[in-house]
C-alpha cells in the first residue's frame, strides 16, 4: 500500500510540474536578445570578410612591388670572352664646353582666380521640376479620362463623403492629468 501512495504522489507531482511548465512564458526580451545575437554574429562575419579582403589586397600589393622592383633593374652584364681589342684611332675633335645654369628654385603659385567651367552635371535645369516623359500608368490615366464621358466622371466625384472612422470594439477612457502633489519646500531643491 505504501508503494501505491508513492506511485500516486509521483504521478501528482509529475502532473503539477507539467501543468506549470505549460503555463510558463519566455522571459521578457527573449526575442530582442536573440535578434541582437544574430546581428552581432553578422557583424563579426562581415569583419572577418573585410580582414580577408584587406589581407589579400596587401599581399597583391607586395607581390606587385616585388615584381616591379626586380623587373625594372637593368640586367647585369656577365663577363664574356671577347676577341682581342683592336686599335682605335684617337679623336681629333676639341672638347666641348658645357655651360652650367644656376639651380632653379620653385616659387609656389597662387591658385588661379579663373572661374571653372560648369559641367553638364552641375548645371541647374531651367524648369523645376524637370519635365520627363509620361509613365505607362500616367498614359493609361489620360486615356481613361479622354474616353470616359464627363457625366460618369462627375458621378464618381459626388459620391457620399467618407464618414469618420469608428471602431466600436475599442474604447479608450479620456486621459486625466492629475496635478502633482506639492512638494515640501526642502525636498525639490
Amino acid at each position: 500500500m505504501d508503494d501505491k501512495n508513492n506511485h500516486k504522489f509521483v504521478e501528482e507531482l509529475l502532473e503539477a510540474s507539467l501543468k506549470r511548465y505549460r503555463s510558463e512564458a519566455p522571459r521578457a526580451g527573449l526575442e530582442n536578445r536573440i535578434l541582437a545575437g544574430v546581428q552581432a554574429s553578422d557583424r563579426a562575419a562581415q569583419r572577418r570578410r573585410w580582414v580577408w579582403v584587406l589581407a589579400a589586397s596587401a599581399a597583391a600589393l607586395i607581390v606587385a612591388v616585388v615584381v616591379l622592383r626586380f623587373t625594372s633593374r637593368p640586367a647585369r652584364r656577365t663577363a664574356t670572352v671577347s676577341p682581342a681589342p683592336q686599335a682605335v684611332a684617337p679623336k681629333t675633335e676639341p672638347p666641348r664646353v658645357v655651360a652650367v645654369a644656376p639651380p632653379v628654385t620653385r616659387v609656389p603659385r597662387k591658385p588661379s582666380q579663373r572661374p571653372r567651367p560648369v559641367t553638364a552635371e552641375l548645371r541647374r535645369p531651367e524648369q523645376f521640376p524637370t519635365p520627363s516623359p509620361l509613365t505607362e500608368q500616367e498614359k493609361l490615366l489620360l486615356l481613361y479620362l479622354q474616353t470616359t464621358p464627363a457625366s460618369e466622371l462627375a458621378a464618381t466625384a459626388t459620391e457620399k463623403p467618407i464618414q469618420d472612422l469608428k471602431i466600436s470594439q475599442l474604447a479608450f477612457a479620456p486621459l486625466e492629468i492629475k496635478p502633482l502633489p506639492e512638494a515640501e519646500s526642502g525636498e525639490m531643491n
